[in-house]
């Protein structure tokens, strides 16, 4: 029998009887990541904060419920990671987190740098990925989700015209290949009928290797065009996209109420657990920033509301 592949894998790493997760959170801290160190050079930080998830079921209803914990800094709960590497004066912008087989992995979407994070403080680079095609511009790739697609790491980013529809597939010895997504995108566009005039911004996305589909929830949806100040406070949307493997048909699912000052940043299917995901929100209105993680099925259905994680803007979640 083959060997199963890296996504199918990453499902299976807990059984339906697990009940307690680890959870890997990173920050994207933009103009507050640049930091002195204490040789007297520059360098960009993140933070890397772990928390634990634990899910039980009511007795009475039958139905799933979670409860989280977060983890002391002192006892392991809280990691600083330093990046010397910038593209515009500005580094360590993690978006996204990703299990590679046994490597976790995190994307800079100011620089377009891979990054393995080993013993939760070391960061090391394995690949620069540019923008576009990758090459068009000496810009880095905005990353912006990241997900197992077979045994590859498929990077994607916001999906504005033109250049943010590309896609970057990573190979296990990440290799890079750029694919050409902008049919995929409008299809999106096109089921949540935004309009000519109207945006789609995602930074969250899970490939579904049970129902051979993609799972895509934008943080931001509008009809109209962008205006930063609306965008800040009024576009946080709660509409869950399911495409399957090709994105010929496409579903739209709301899940719970829309809080249109939070949007989804990231979220990952659990495992033992595939039709439960968990959800990381943040919010963005001018020097005010807040983190939330949720719980949600693929019905729709909320399973735990949002809970204050802290005044930072965090983008990437992966369990452990």
């Amino acid at each position: 029998m083959s060997e199963k592949n890296f996504d199918i894998r990453r499902l299976e790493r807990y059984g339906s009887d697990t009940c307690e997760y680890l959870l890997a959170i990173i920050t994207d801290e933009d103009h507050a990541s640049l930091v002195e160190l204490d040789d007297g050079g520059t360098g960009w930080q993140s933070t890397l904060r772990h928390d634990r998830i634990y899910r039980e079921v009511d007795p009475h209803t039958g139905r799933p419920r979670y409860r989280f914990e977060d983890i002391p800094e002192d006892q392991g709960g809280q990691y600083r990671l330093i990046s010397q590497i910038a593209e515009g004066g500005r580094g360590a912008e993690f978006s996204e987190l990703v299990m590679f087989g046994k490597r976790l992995v995190t994307f800079d979407d100011r620089t377009g740098l891979v990054c393995e994070i080993r013993d939760q403080r070391q960061l090391v680079p394995r690949q620069i990925l540019m923008t576009g095609s990758g090459d068009e511009a000496f810009k880095g790739f905005k990353s912006e989700w990241a997900t197992l697609w077979n045994d590859r790491v498929v990077v994607g980013s916001h999906g504005k015209r033109p250049t943010e529809e590309w896609v970057k597939m990573l190979d296990r010895n990440y290799g890079v290949r750029s694919v050409d997504w902008a049919e995929r995108y409008q299809r999106i566009r096109d089921a949540l009928g935004v309009g000519p005039n109207g945006y789609v911004i995602h930074e969250a996305v899970e490939w579904h290797p049970y129902r051979r589909e993609w799972l895509f929830f934008p943080r931001k949806i509008s009809t109209s065009p962008f205006d930063q100040a609306i965008d800040e406070c009024e576009r946080g949307a709660n509409t869950l996209i399911i495409a399957n493997e090709d994105f010929s048909e496409i579903r739209t699912v709301q899940v719970g109420d829309c809080n249109p000052e939070r949007g989804i940043s990231s979220f990952k299917i659990l495992p033992g657990h595939p039709d439960e995901c968990i959800g990381l929100k943040s919010v963005e209105i001018g020097d005010r920033t807040e983190s939330y993680l949720f719980c949600f099925n693929l019905d729709g259905e909320v399973l735990q509301d949002d809970i204050f994680i802290g005044d930072y803007k965090c983008e990437g979640l992966e369990i452990l």
